[in-house]
């Protein structure tokens, strides 16, 4: 509500819609809403998701592992399949943009769903990528460790001295690379954009 306040204050129009990613009928439905409302829908963010707490192999339950991929993972190809089927009948087509983590392309200790869920959304991005050109684009943006306002855990992010950028990356970052592929990038498809900070080239054992 207060997104939406915000969006209109500045002008702009806005519409809420509660559904459930995991479910293909709920999103199916607040899309079709959404393009009845504004008439075409020219972008989607797919950016629900899920970190849950670390948990050995031996703990990873079937609940969890369920709720981990169908969130991240399903929840993203469910949206931009309803999505696609509007943006197909446009003329412009239109970019759809899948949030992914720099936890697609590294292994954490007792983050197995969530490495392997968001792995998944970088394949996913690159075979939606090509069924779906040349009318629509489909990359990713993977996010480092991002200082998020209102953080309800904070304190417990990486120390920026293991960062090459020395710095945790902003909302701000994050907004940037996610307004390239959605605005500037009409020649780039299936590619997954790390936003890290130069993290992922500087593990150290």
């Amino acid at each position: 509500r207060a997104t939406l306040a915000e969006i209109e204050s500045l002008g702009g129009e806005g519409m809420l819609v509660q559904a459930d990613v995991r479910n293909s009928q709920e999103i199916t439905g607040a899309v079709e809403r959404a393009a009845e409302r504004f008439g075409r829908i020219d972008l989607l963010i797919n950016n629900a998701g899920i970190y849950p707490p670390a948990v050995p192999l031996e703990d990873v339950t079937e609940e969890l592992w369920r709720e981990v991929l169908e969130t991240n993972l399903y929840g993203e190809f469910f949206t931009a399949q309803a999505v696609a089927r509007v943006m197909s009948r446009q003329d412009s087509g239109g970019r759809i943009v899948n949030l992914a983590s720099l936890g697609a392309f590294q292994i954490w200790r007792d983050r197995l769903p969530y490495n392997v869920s968001k792995a998944a959304v970088v394949q996913l991005t690159r075979a939606l990528a090509r069924a779906l050109a040349p009318k629509i684009t489909v990359n990713g943006v993977a996010p480092g460790v991002i200082n998020i306002p209102d953080d309800p855990s904070p304190g417990t992010l990486l120390s920026p001295s293991r960062i090459p950028m020395q710095r945790h990356g902003t909302t701000d970052d994050i907004f940037r690379a996610v307004w390239y592929f959605a605005v500037d990038a009409g020649y780039v498809t299936g590619q997954t954009l790390l936003v890290d900070g130069g993290l992922n080239i500087a593990q150290e054992t």
